[in-house]
């Protein structure tokens, strides 16, 4: 069981740096756990919408505007998705 989580969160990792890349139009961003928005040019409000209807697109997913309120960083957002996807 133990695996099967560790592999779900590496995809779930895989698949939110995609959505950044296609939102930023950069192959070469990496976003982690402790990814905020001072850490990447070019992330203001509007962008920020962008990404949080991106993965609601790539994981079939609503997220409220008090869950994105709460997030404070990229481990936040994989957190939320996991939690999300095991409902």
């Amino acid at each position: 069981e133990k695996y099967i989580l560790s592999k779900m969160s590496h995809n779930i990792e895989e698949r939110v740096n995609g959505v950044f890349r296609r939102i930023f139009k950069n192959d070469s961003i990496q976003v982690n756990r402790s990814t905020t928005a001072q850490d990447i040019k070019g992330w203001d409000s509007i962008t920020h919408l962008h990404i949080i209807s991106g993965m609601e697109e790539e994981f079939s997913v609503e997220i409220t505007g008090f869950e994105v309120m709460n997030m404070e960083n990229v481990g936040d957002l994989f957190d939320l998705l996991s939690d999300k996807l095991s409902e």
